[in-house]
């Protein structure tokens, strides 16, 4: 292990429960909605601010529905629709090692200044396309990640197993100076991360107030799943335990519309982003048929100080359950999901293990941007609320339907061929 590294480690996770007053932003036209974090449960104060544009989804679904109004949640035997969202990011080829990006760096985020994890050094008015903020860093979007068979119901309701979410492993920073200054440079990052999901998705999608829902409409929607990140330091992507260990965020939520504010006390630990809707150019906020299938999802978030986790995340020797890829195969227990790693050992009610975090109050902010694959809608019909346009079955009959039927969100936070919508934060 690089114990250089791991000490920056140990001081950045003491200098997170640095405290002060959480600055106010204008944001949106629509209504904000604030989520606050305490020190106790997170080890840091702050705050998340989201604007929802106004936008409302099927049955008047809102900001907190992740089940449409007047239903009772994703119904399998009703299934409207299946599509798919992947990344545009970040690649590297295996075999010469020389790494490429995809991103049209047409952001409405505004630039900012983060810092390079060997703490030495600032890139200043960067851009923050297909970009997540974690701490003070910053690291591009892998390309590539998948939310494969999304599944949505004829209410509007989302489903994604959690096997069906791929996310890639954050590696790498390109550097784009918004004010053209500095030449554009790919900083290959010394702490590095592998999202994974932890739980099935659930949530809405507005794709089903469209008679065409493959069409150039207004259609935007959220889900929300547990999810877990392995931090490891050094290059390249280490075996298991190498580094910072695993983060556990329960919770997590995606939307394909709307404005973040994520403010964890200071400039470099606030960040700004607003998502794209699909359909949306970047450029003017409008419906746009060059744009079509074309999305962005925004996910804001805080690592908290302790999480219960089931008795069945470990073996009978105590180890962690692995998956084939040395992945954490750990559930989210029910009920309080929160723990105090000081006190709280094994929950005597269901035998349900106290795990803490390493990065307790660390802020993140996860844009996705990538494009949305509609592949299969119900000869039927798609939706509760309106009629199948004919031209819906003829758009997608073109479209190749992939060999492995997959999908999602957000991305998380992964999705393909996102774009950024002009609604900027001042």
């Amino acid at each position: 292990m690089n114990k250089k590294l791991l000490g920056r480690l140990v001081l950045l996770a003491a200098t997170a429960v640095t405290h002060s007053a959480l600055a106010v932003y204008p944001t949106g036209s629509g209504t904000n909605y604030i989520t606050t974090y305490d020190a106790a449960h997170y080890g840091n104060a702050g705050a998340i601010t989201f604007n929802d544009w106004g936008y409302t989804g099927p049955n008047g679904s809102s900001v907190n529905d992740f089940v449409v109004p007047g239903t009772s949640g994703f119904d399998p035997n009703n299934i409207g629709q299946r599509q798919k969202v992947v990344t545009y990011g970040v690649s590297q080829n295996p075999t010469t090692g020389a790494v490429t990006d995809n991103l049209d760096w047409n952001t409405p985020d505004p630039a900012k200044r983060v810092q390079a994890d060997d703490l030495s050094t600032f890139y200043n008015n960067s851009s923050m396309d297909g970009t997540v903020n974690f701490y003070r860093w910053a690291y591009t979007t892998p390309a590539g990640s998948t939310f494969n068979n999304m599944q949505i119901d004829k209410a509007g309701n989302y489903f994604v197993a959690r096997n069906d979410m791929k996310f890639g492993f954050y590696d790498y920073f390109q550097y784009r100076d918004t004010t053209g200054v500095t030449p554009n440079q790919t900083s290959d990052t010394a702490i590095n991360f592998q999202p994974y999901a932890i739980s099935d998705a659930r949530g809405w999608c507005g794709s089903v107030l469209n008679s065409n829902p493959n069409g150039v409409g207004m259609m935007a929607g959220q889900v929300t799943f547990d999810f877990a990140f392995d931090a490891y330091l050094g290059n390249g992507h280490p075996t298991p335990g190498a580094g910072g260990g695993t983060q556990i965020v329960p919770g997590f939520i995606m939307r394909s519309y709307g404005d973040y504010i994520v403010n964890m006390g200071s400039t470099l630990l606030t960040y700004r982003g607003s998502a794209v809707m699909n359909n949306t150019n970047p450029l003017t906020g409008d419906l746009d048929p060059n744009y079509q299938n074309k999305v962005s999802f925004l996910g804001g978030g805080v690592v908290p100080k302790g999480v219960w986790v089931t008795a069945g995340s470990y073996n009978l020797d105590g180890t962690r359950k692995l998956n084939a890829d040395s992945t954490w195969q750990v559930t989210v227990a029910s009920g309080t999901n929160l723990c105090d790693p000081a006190a709280d050992k094994i929950r005597a009610s269901d035998g349900a293990h106290c795990y803490q975090n390493s990065f307790a109050g660390y802020g993140f902010l996860m844009r996705a941007d990538g494009t949305r694959l509609l592949y299969e809608i119900n000869p039927t019909g798609h939706s509760n609320y309106v009629t199948t346009d004919p031209a819906a079955y003829a758009s997608i009959a073109a479209v190749p339907v992939p060999a492995a039927v997959w999908l999602f969100g957000s991305g998380l936070f992964g999705l393909a061929g996102l774009l950024r919508r002009k609604h900027n934060l001042h």
